[in-house]
């Protein structure tokens, strides 16, 4: 066998090894993370409505204000918090907070201060929020875990 012929042997059996190889990896990588659906923020300046009277504010990446009724004896309590962070996941933005904040009755029982807690997360395209409060007051008592939704104002 002459040795100028063993190069262009050699170029074409790497050539095939390289035809069979890449194709096996090119649908792996054209489909980035196994083709998971991302995950959008809320918008800036979008309102929620939802069950509870629940309201919610975005600005930037927290809810400026969150407000809600809940049950009280035979009275009903609204409370509201502001200023909490969102976090990212893998299924959508959550948030949490321990707080205090202020209690309104609507039987004109005086204001009082109250032990708040809030969580949720909205769904992948930040069209819909869920999750729980609880509220803790002297008067009150525990309103016990309390289930919640809302959507984006259209």
């Amino acid at each position: 066998m002459p040795p100028g012929s063993l190069i262009p042997r050699l170029t074409a059996i790497l050539a095939a090894i390289a035809l069979t190889v890449a194709p096996a990896a090119v649908p792996a990588a054209a489909t980035g993370s196994g083709g998971k659906r991302k995950v959008k923020a809320p918008k800036s300046g979008s309102e929620y409505d939802g069950n509870h009277k629940l309201i919610l504010y975005i600005s930037g990446k927290s809810i400026e204000l969150v407000a809600f009724d809940f049950r009280c004896g035979d009275t009903t309590g609204r409370t509201s918090l502001n200023d909490i962070p969102l976090r990212k996941t893998k299924k959508g933005y959550r948030f949490g907070i321990k707080a205090h904040g202020s209690i309104t009755f609507a039987d004109g029982t005086p204001d009082e201060n109250g032990a708040v807690n809030i969580s949720g997360r909205f769904g992948r395209r930040a069209k819909t929020v869920a999750g729980h409060f609880r509220v803790k007051s002297p008067s009150c008592g525990d309103s016990g875990s309390v289930k919640w939704h809302a959507s984006v104002r259209r």
